[in-house]
């Protein structure tokens, strides 16, 4: 009897002991698909973040490929001018886009650049604004020494300059990845026929500037304005003054990635002027 309640203690014991096993393998199965869903995200989101940022380089190297080139345009002004934007998605720039010296925004006419069209994350083309001072149609008369003057101031979140402190050292174009639309916005056709990237009909939503770009701590990036001390970013786009745009990383209401092309991105291009 002694030997059998020794033997049934054992055998409950080992029981016990496989049941705990098996609890802990669960357990840690768990974990690990938790952690491994994690990872997969975090993997995703950085995958989709480079795909952006992507986007964002080839725009820059074909806006200034183009600069170096437009000379050789028919009926150019000359060397160092950049395109007009795109008006309603095709890819093909619209000239003359605005009154002399003032900037223009539209979509990046990425057709116009002989490229593909490119998408951000969200697969959201990309948006461009252009100095008035380098747009090529109406033209302004551009000169390498000193450089001609840009249009564009950058601040961060905290709405310090980190581009433009000078003006001498405002940017010449800003692109946009817009992503997703936040609270207030809307993209619709308006009524016209879908293109790559908006509508045929120009006044749409889906290509109207504040239905795609957001703003952040007084800095509108739709109408490049600053609703905070001093100048510049007092006038709403299309204008001939300086405008402000913010690069921030993505937080509530506000998800637009951007780069821009400063007076040194432009090196080679004064380089080839006469």
């Amino acid at each position: 009897m002694l030997i059998m309640a020794k033997f049934e203690m054992r055998s409950n014991s080992n029981q016990k002991g496989a049941a705990l096993l098996i609890i802990i393998t669960i357990l840690a199965l768990m974990i690990s698909s938790v952690l491994l869903f994690g990872l997969d995200k975090n993997s995703l989101n950085i995958a989709r973040d480079k795909k952006t940022s992507k986007a964002l380089a080839k725009a820059k190297e074909a806006l200034i490929n183009y600069a170096l080139l437009s000379d050789r345009l028919l009926g150019s002004p000359g060397i160092g001018y950049l395109p007009c934007p795109d008006r309603t998605g095709d890819g093909l720039s619209n000239e003359p886009c605005g009154l002399g010296g003032e900037s223009a925004e539209g979509w990046l006419p990425w057709q116009t650049l002989g490229e593909k069209p490119l998408y951000d994350k969200n697969k959201s083309c990309l948006r461009y604004v252009v100095s008035g001072n380098y747009k090529i149609n109406p033209p302004s008369v551009l000169s390498k020494l000193p450089p001609t003057q840009g249009h564009f101031v950058i601040h961060d979140a905290n709405n310090t300059v980190t581009v433009g402190a000078l003006p001498t050292s405002y940017a010449l174009a800003v692109v946009f990845a817009p992503h997703k639309p936040v609270a207030g916005q809307t993209r619709s056709m308006g009524g016209g026929a879908k293109t790559t990237c908006g509508s045929t009909t120009v006044g749409a939503q889906i290509n109207t500037a504040s239905n795609l770009l957001d703003t952040l701590n007084n800095v509108n990036n739709a109408a490049g304005t600053y609703a905070g001390p001093g100048v510049p970013g007092n006038n709403a786009l299309p204008t001939s003054t300086a405008s402000v745009f913010m690069q921030a990383n993505a937080q509530n209401n506000f998800n637009d990635a951007l780069i821009w092309i400063s007076p040194q991105d432009f090196a080679n291009v004064y380089a080839r002027m006469p």
